[in-house]
């Protein structure tokens, strides 16, 4: 069933509104009524529409991220472009989304009960960024590399890294790149115990 006209707008009204809330203001600051309010809604047609805080947190997280995931499932398909390169854009890419929408992706990764981040879909992201790095180093451990790799695009570690650490944002990024090439071309076969120091 098509979603009526006027649900629409409140939905995107909400949407808006908490996204734009929790930018400001932080998600401790920001509760369903403050949403409500400035969508010029019932308080009951929020909770109606998305349960609660985590759900609707999700559910911003997730409207931002639609152009994201778009992009990033046409990576997938790129074949005209060297997968290095394709793995170097996805994770490229990624940083910048989740830099633009900070505090919205540091509140999912507070509220969400899942595993939850970087786009609200983070079993996604990991599924095509293994595939992308499969095809650059099928000796690699794709699966393993992926979430390596997302774990430094993490809200809280961007934020620990600019916010807390100083490092400017070019920096970070740059970082995070250098990071993803060095890991395609490195040798990260898996080390036995005897290689390493007595106890470990």
């Amino acid at each position: 069933m098509a979603e009526r006209s006027d649900a629409a707008r409140n939905r995107l009204a909400i949407l808006a509104a908490a996204e734009r809330l929790i930018g400001e203001r932080g998600l401790d600051r920001v509760c369903m009524e403050d949403v409500a309010a400035a969508a010029g809604v019932g308080k009951g047609t929020v909770f109606r529409r998305f349960g609660d805080r985590e759900g609707l947190v999700q559910a911003v997280v997730a409207h931002g991220a639609q152009e994201w995931l778009a992009e990033s499932e046409a990576l997938l398909t790129a074949g005209e472009v060297p997968a290095e390169e394709r793995v170097v854009t996805f994770v490229g890419r990624l940083f910048d989304h989740v830099v633009a929408r900070l505090p919205l992706i540091r509140a999912l990764e507070r509220v969400a009960s899942d595993d939850s981040a970087c786009d609200g879909n983070a079993t996604l992201t990991q599924t095509r960024l293994a595939t992308l790095i499969a095809q650059v180093n099928p000796g690699l451990d794709a699966h393993y590399a992926a979430h390596a790799l997302l774990a430094n695009l993490r809200g809280d570690v961007l934020h620990h890294l600019v916010a807390r650490c100083g490092l400017p944002v070019d920096r970070v990024r740059s970082g995070v790149i250098s990071l993803a090439r060095a890991l395609l071309v490195g040798d990260l076969d898996p080390v036995r115990r005897s290689a390493t120091m007595p106890g470990l």
